[in-house]
C-alpha cells in the first residue's frame, strides 16, 4: 500500500509539472561536471510466464511452463544494524548511481538497480511433466505427471527468487529542466527525463521439491526503461532525488542450478519508485540569477 501511493505521487507529480518544464527558465552558466547518488527502491511487476527446466532431488528431469504468475518484491525492513552497517547496507533495494554532465542540460549515467523479485505462493496454470515423486508423497518409482493447461500449488517446497537479487546494471541518457531557482539563494528544484537501457545480472534462489540451489549473480538477459524525477538543491553540493521508473526485462539465461543443463527465461515489466541523497563533483556553478 506504501509503495502505491508514492508510485501515484511520483506519476501525478510528475504530470503536474511536466508542462512546467517548458517555460523559460534560467538558463545554466555551467554545472557541476559529476554526481552520484545513493539511496533505495521499491518495485512492482507485472504477471509473467515462466519456463524452467531441470533435475529434480530423484534424478528425473522437469520441464514446465508456468503462465500469468505473480511476483512481489522482497523490501528489508527498516533497521540501524542494517542500513548503517559497512558489510551490511547493501542487502536491502539499493540504487547506486554516477552521471556526467555533457551539456547544458543533458547527462549521461551508469548505475546499478538492485531490485529483488520473488514468485508468490499461488494457483497457476501449468503445461509440461515432472516425477509424481516431485508433489505426490506416495509414487511408484519413475512415474511421470503431465500437465496442459492443468492447475497447480505453487506452494511448500517450491520457490522461485532473484533474491539476491534482480539486477539492472543500466546506462541511460538524462534531459534536465531546471524549473525553480530563487534568485540569491542556493536552493534549485529540477526535473529530469532519461531513458536508459542495460544488462540483467540475476542471483537466483531456486527450489523444487524441496531441493534449495542458491545460485550465484550471473548475466541473465536485458533490459530497457524510461524513468523521470525531481532533484532538489538543497545546497551546491548537496541534493536530493525522486524517481518513478518503468520498463521490461527479457531474462533467456537465468540459472536454477547452477551451469548445469537447466535453466529458465521469463519476460515481464516492472515499475519503480526511488528515493536517493546525491552529490555534485567537480566544478560548482549555479544557475543565472543567484
Amino acid at each position: 500500500m506504501v509503495f502505491h501511493r508514492l508510485l501515484l505521487i511520483c506519476l501525478c507529480t510528475v504530470g503536474a509539472v511536466s508542462g512546467r518544464a517548458q517555460l523559460e527558465v534560467p538558463p545554466l552558466e555551467v554545472e557541476s561536471d559529476w554526481y552520484i547518488t545513493w539511496g533505495y527502491n521499491r518495485s512492482m511487476y507485472t504477471t509473467s510466464t515462466v519456463h524452467m527446466w531441470g533435475t529434480g532431488p530423484t534424478g528425473q528431469a522437469f520441464d514446465v511452463t508456468v503462465h500469468d504468475v505473480t511476483a512481489k518484491d522482497m523490501p528489508e525492513r527498516f533497521q540501524a544494524k542494517v542500513y548503517f552497517h559497512p558489510g551490511l547496507f547493501t542487502i536491502p533495494q539499493f540504487n547506486a548511481r554516477f552521471g556526467k554532465r555533457i551539456r547544458e542540460r543533458w547527462i549521461v549515467s551508469a548505475g546499478w538497480d538492485h531490485m529483488k523479485y520473488k514468485l508468490e505462493k499461488q494457483w497457476m496454470h501449468v503445461d509440461g511433466y515432472a516425477a509424481a515423486a516431485d508433489f505426490l508423497d506416495e509414487a511408484p518409482a519413475g512415474a511421470e505427471l503431465a500437465w496442459a493447461g492443468d492447475s497447480l500449488y505453487w506452494g511448500q517446497g517450491f520457490n522461485f527468487e532473484h533474491s539476491d537479487g534482480l539486477n539492472f546494471v543500466r546506462f541511460s541518457l538524462e534531459h534536465e529542466h531546471v524549473l525553480w531557482a530563487p534568485r540569491g539563494r542556493e536552493f534549485s528544484l529540477r526535473m529530469f527525463e532519461a531513458v536508459g537501457a542495460g544488462v540483467v545480472v540475476c542471483s537466483t534462489d531456486f527450489r523444487w521439491a524441496g531441493e534449495r540451489y542458491k545460485n550465484p549473480q550471473h548475466i541473465s538477459g536485458l533490459g530497457m526503461s524510461f524513468h523521470a524525477g525531481f532533484r532538489a538543491n538543497v545546497h551546491r553540493r548537496f541534493f536530493i532525488q525522486t524517481t518513478a521508473q518503468f520498463g521490461a526485462m527479457t531474462l533467456p539465461w537465468i540459472r536454477v542450478q547452477g551451469p548445469t543443463d537447466a535453466g529458465a527465461t521469463q519476460r515481464f515489466g516492472f515499475a519503480e519508485a526511488a528515493f536517493a541523497l546525491g552529490y555534485r563533483i567537480g566544478a560548482s556553478r549555479r544557475p543565472n540569477g543567484n
